[in-house]
């Protein structure tokens, strides 16, 4: 057995016992509620007996005071809640209406007033508006009533979490209708399939943390991605969520894995009365507007063309009244989807001409291909973009004619000196268009729980979600070629097993476990997709962009993806005294299955037209096994695992004080492979990569167990100020890695090599007879052929791919785990109204976070090997904000929540990557690349509101049926826009030896217009006459500007839910509660043009490209709207 594997298998024996030990349990909840029994002196009650009860399952636990008068109520649900209390001599206590926000801890403090036993004084906890006093955490919670009303997209749970205090997320979507991820960004994105996203990244940060680092969890356990940091294999529908917590600092030894947003989902739960729901929606792209800036050169507004239907169903109840309760829901999706695009395609006369002068080239096989048209909505004019040399290039009816074939198959043509081939003809030969870009959608998710309460003791639930969508999506870089669509058909799992126990009055155990599966096989999802054609890209053409033919192109394209993850949890928390301590274990197995097919596919590129139809190629990219030249086995089981330890003590100082004192370990293990398929790059001495082999290891680095994180919290609620709160907390964080930053590892040698073969030329045909160019047999992934010219052999003495260079991936063999700090200080304060205000410091520090770099640009070069990634843990960031919050809990037909932050957030990269956005312009000096964060935006508000009209609210009759019953749900977003570094086409020459591009420029002129309109950016107003006039754009040298220096637009947008609610006639025996809601969902309601911030390499950020300074892209969604109805009883 395996060291990693048999450390994995005594923790959680350890964990085990620590269940045994105590009557094992497991535990579906973390909420609590405490407080301290007093008199009307201020003296406390020892002894007293509480009782507390769930108002919704009448399900009743009983605890007796400390000899401090403290008690304690751990492992509830959130819901409504009645606290009793009674002593000897005194009248019994009863607070009602407590209402515990999901994974949170409440204060009920008891005063006891002298008199008989059999009397008692009833309080309603509903007056008195919502204080954290028992928390430190910068939290807000999501109710059912909030997930239900507040305006989502997709009705995905996760878009709310932007609410959040300390969180910050547009929530805009592209012109399209998808989500758009924060500038930058690498990783699967958000919610473009509503709940059925495969890894639902949502775009937000908290406290100044990356995307990368927030942590997700159902019912108190993991639904992470391993392969994607900061995304959700399970996304929660509607109708099951309960409540959502959202804590951008959370000082718990609970909480672990990352240190951003902690998202705590808590599944809906069946109770004493049946309930349940049945909701359609419908979206019709006719009911939308267009939005209002199509893109440059006059390019076309668009509107968001999606065809939706989505229904979901939900049920409910007792299975025996106070003891087993059930709820089960589905949620299914069906939608067509057309949005545009504007790109360069090659015209039919072109491929008319390769066919009748080239019949036998492998180009004709596939233009002959059906499926080969670009979906063309129509043509724009456009004259010949600057770049092209002279005669190259004449705009004619039906596009631009570039030339004419010249030479013969498999002979190349000089585009320098023949930049035209055979000459100008008239005839056109590409064409700028605006295409369509058609997809589908199927989406299916089942959700069923079961609670059982044997005892007063003793509670079990079992709950599972089950995820499965069918995506069919065209290719936009390809051209919306009908033969580049691709299919998707994931199935995502997440299940959990929970059980309580109560030990005694002031003992608790808990234990959780679960199972979380990504899974999804491409190769059998494509069988209808042609893998036979490789990939071909034209390039060498000054356009914007290359021409492209084929499927996409890659690793995962197609890939067989099998995920699974096991976690195992255990608490135990006794009462001692006014302490409430807490101890804990969780271990978890991480399995990566995946099988990335995908790279055997070539893919060729290919200098102009007129090469391409001479079968004659500049570069060839391929997956080979570099003994035998043929496709390489992809296949890698990853293992990995996660190990924590924490204790807490939650002190009741005095009635108004409790302090948190808690420390948490936690270790995430190397990466290893059960199959010692395993290589890494290890270097024979620091900062060369001289010397260097490719060596086969049980582990990716060496192991990080010096993971010790402290936390610390209090809140003090002043005796004489019981309207203010003042809570402040510290806490170390330690952040897992995802996989994907290691899982590029599988391409090393000896198994398989990522080979490029450059270049073809006339002088060197075919990479001088190393390109070999084909199709493959048949439609299948597996069909080429093998290349004896791959053949080479691994070299002894470095472990590489004999006689050629070719790209590595690894790891540096001491490998710190990143680590951060974070901190708060707030005061809160009850204000009339059941209001409540907040002002507050929040801050964070992080250190070793991950840049992933070319190391040939650092260090004294292989020949053997190039380029060389490793994930490099030598970034760091720093966070400070100012938090202003408004909220009031929903009551009395009205809610709010506000929150304004003036901030600024500091890093040396945004993203870890991997993806060229990620890159860093002068990573040789990391003092260069310190600079605001690409996500930073100075000043944010956002504000949601649930009101309810109170016209003819109570009142009867044909009156009340159609003039009440109205509420109004606003999402008010604005932010002062992201920033964007300015950039050259110029290259520079690197430490390492290899030049390094796109760069910074060398010099910054000043009298720049600092205006982050829109208009500002539509028309260039803030660069006039040009980049030339602000920056050196000829030089190439170290950077003269900073990184981010820059401000794009700014951002604005209003979401409204308008509702109308009718009450059910009880002929319909649906019970008195039962209602129909008609909702309207208007999505940037006053159509706002906000435009899509800046990318890496947007040409509006090069300040030698002639679109400086001007938006590129078309401008996000206009208005979109959207109908449901929703029964519920």
């Amino acid at each position: 057995m395996g060291t990693a594997q048999a450390t994995l298998l005594n923790a959680i024996r350890c964990v085990c016992f620590i269940g045994i030990a105590s009557l094992p349990a497991l535990a579906q909840f973390r909420g609590t509620i405490q407080g301290t029994i007093s008199d009307t002196s201020g003296a406390v009650i020892p002894g007293a007996k509480v009782t507390l009860t769930n108002t919704e399952t009448q399900r009743k636990q009983t605890s007796t005071a400390s000899e401090e008068g403290f008690y304690h109520f751990a492992g509830l649900a959130p819901g409504r809640y009645t606290v009793e209390a009674s002593a000897n001599g005194m009248r019994k206590g009863i607070v009602t209406g407590i209402a515990l926000e999901p994974e949170s801890a409440t204060g009920v403090n008891i005063t006891l007033q002298a008199g008989e036993v059999t009397e008692s004084v009833t309080v309603s906890s509903d007056a008195a508006p919502p204080l954290q006093t028992e928390s430190a955490n910068v939290t807000a919670d999501l109710s059912t009533a909030a997930v239900r009303t507040l305006p989502q997209v997709g009705r995905d749970p996760y878009e709310l979490l932007r609410l959040a205090p300390g969180v910050f997320g547009s929530g805009a979507r592209s012109a399209g209708g998808g989500s758009v991820a924060l500038p930058n960004a690498s990783g699967p994105g958000g919610s473009n399939a509503s709940i059925f996203q495969t890894e639902n990244q949502v775009p937000i940060v908290a406290n100044g943390q990356r995307t990368s680092l927030n942590n997700f969890e159902i019912d108190g356990v993991s639904v992470n991605s391993l392969t994607w940091g900061g995304a959700a294999v399970v996304t929660p529908n509607q109708e099951s969520v309960k409540a959502v917590r959202v804590s951008s600092s959370d000082y718990s030894a609970e909480a672990g894995r990352n240190s951003g947003a902690q998202i705590e989902v808590v599944s809906q739960n069946g109770t004493n009365q049946f309930h349940g729901s049945g909701v359609f929606k419908y979206n019709d792209p006719i009911l939308n507007a267009y939005n209002k800036f199509g893109g440059p050169n006059g390019a076309p507004q668009v509107r968001v063309n999606q065809l939706l239907r989505q229904f979901a169903g939900s049920a409910g109840g007792p299975i025996v009244k106070n003891k087993l309760f059930f709820f089960v829901s589905y949620e299914g999706l069906r939608q067509g989807t057309t949005n545009y695009t504007t790109a360069y395609v090659e015209t039919p006369e072109y491929r008319q001409q390769v066919l009748a002068e080239r019949p036998q080239s492998i180009i004709a096989q596939v233009f002959s291909n059906p499926g080969i048209q670009p979906r063309v909505a129509s043509y724009l004019p456009t004259a010949c973009p600057a770049g092209f040399a002279a005669g190259a290039c004449r705009q004619v009816a039906g596009g631009l004619d570039l030339g004419s074939l010249t030479g013969a198959r498999g002979q190349y043509v000089d585009t320098g000196s023949q930049p035209a081939g055979g000459g100008l003809d008239g005839v056109p030969d590409v064409s700028f268009a605006q295409l369509t870009l058609p997809g589908s959608l199927q989406g299916n998710q089942y959700n069923a729980r079961m609670d059982f309460n044997p005892t007063s003791a003793d509670s079990f639930a079992l709950s599972t979600y089950i995820s499965a969508l069918h995506q069919l999506s065209s290719d936009s870089a390809g051209g919306s070629r009908p033969l580049g669509d691709l299919p998707l058909k994931p199935l995502n799992t997440a299940a959990t097993a929970t059980y309580n126990r109560t030990l005694s009055p002031t003992t608790l155990n808990e234990l959780r476990f679960n199972f979380t599966r990504f899974a999804d096989d491409g190769v059998s999802d494509a069988a209808n997709v042609n893998f036979g054609i490789p990939r071909l890209e034209v390039e060498g053409l000054a356009l914007p962009d290359r021409i492209r033919f084929g499927a996409p192109q890659s690793e995962t394209t197609p890939a067989k993806f099998a995920q699974n993850q096991y976690e195992l949890r255990d608490n135990l928390t006794k009462v001692w005294g006014n302490h409430a301590l807490k101890f804990g274990a969780e271990a978890r197995w991480e399995q990566d299955n995946n099988s990335l097919v995908g790279g055997a596919r070539p893919l060729y590129t290919f200098t102009g037209l007129f090469n391409l139809a001479n079968d004659a190629p500049t570069f060839e990219q391929i997956n080979a096994n570099p003994t035998t030249g043929a496709p390489a086995d992809a296949q890698r089981y990853f293992r990995s695992h996660t190990i924590a330890f924490y204790g807490q003590d939650q002190w009741k100082i005095q009635p108004g004080l409790t302090l948190t004192l808690g420390l948490r370990w936690e270790y995430f293990s190397p990466i290893a492979e059960a199959r010692n398929r395993l290589t890494n790059l290890v270097l024979a001495a620091p900062y060369t990569l001289l010397g260097a082999r490719v060596e086969s290891l049980g582990q990716l680095f060496h192991r990080d167990r010096n993971n010790f994180g402290p936390r610390l919290g209090f809140a003090y609620n002043p005796s004489g100020w019981k309207k203010l709160v003042v809570r402040g907390g510290f806490g170390v964080y330690f952040n897992r890695q995802p996989n994907v930053l290691f899982a590029n590892s599988r391409g090393n040698p000896p198994l398989l090599a990522r080979f490029g073969l450059c270049c073809g030329t006339a002088a060197s045909p075919f990479d001088n007879g190393q390109i070999q160019y084909s199709l493959g047999t048949g439609s299948s992934i597996y069909g080429y052929p093998a290349n004896p010219a791959l053949a080479v052999g691994i070299d002894p003495l470095t472990g590489a791919v004999t006689n050629r260079t070719v790209e590595v991936w690894g790891s540096q063999q001491n490998f710190p785990t990143a680590y951060a700090f974070v901190y708060s200080w707030n005061l809160e304060y009850a204000l009339p109204g059941r209001m409540v205000a907040s002002a507050g410091y929040q801050g964070s520090t992080d250190h070793h976070l991950i840049r992933i770099v070319n190391e040939n640009f650092l260090y004294p070069n292989n020949p053997a090997f190039g380029p060389v990634y490793f994930p490099q843990p030598d970034v760091n960031s720093n966070y400070n904000a100012l938090n202003l919050t408004l909220t009031r809990s929903f009551a009395g037909g009205f809610g709010l929540q506000a929150n304004y932050r003036w901030s600024k957030s500091i890093d040396q990269l945004s993203n870890e990557g991997p993806g060229s956005s990620a890159n860093q312009t002068y990573p040789q000096d990391q003092r260069t690349e310190r600079g605001p964060s690409d996500f930073d935006a100075t000043h944010s508000l956002t504000i949601a509101a649930q009101y309810e009209l109170p016209w003819y609210k109570k009142r009867g009759g044909v009156a009340g049926a159609l003039l009440g019953g109205y509420q109004l749900a606003p999402i008010f977003t604005w932010h002062t826009g992201f920033p964007y570094t300015v950039k050259i086409g110029q290259s520079v020459s690197t430490p390492g030896g290899p030049t390094l591009g796109p760069i910074r420029p060398v010099q910054y002129y000043g009298n720049a217009v600092y205006d982050n309109s829109n208009d500002a950016f539509i028309n260039g107003t803030n660069w006039p006459g040009g980049g030339k006039t602000y920056f050196d754009i000829q030089s190439a040298g170290p950077p003269g500007i900073g990184r981010n220096t820059f401000r794009g637009p700014r951002y604005f947008s209003v979401d409204l839910s308008a509702v109308k609610q009718i009450r059910l006639s009880s002929r319909f025996h649906l019970g008195e509660a039962a209602a129909l809601e008609i909702r309207a969902n208007l999505y940037n309601l006053f159509n706002t043009l906000n435009l899509t911030p800046f990318g890496f390499f947007d040409s509006g950020v090069f300040a030698d490209s002639p679109q400086f300074g001007r938006a590129t892209q078309p401008g996000l969604a206009g208005r979109v709207v959207e109908f449901q109805g929703r029964v519920s009883f």
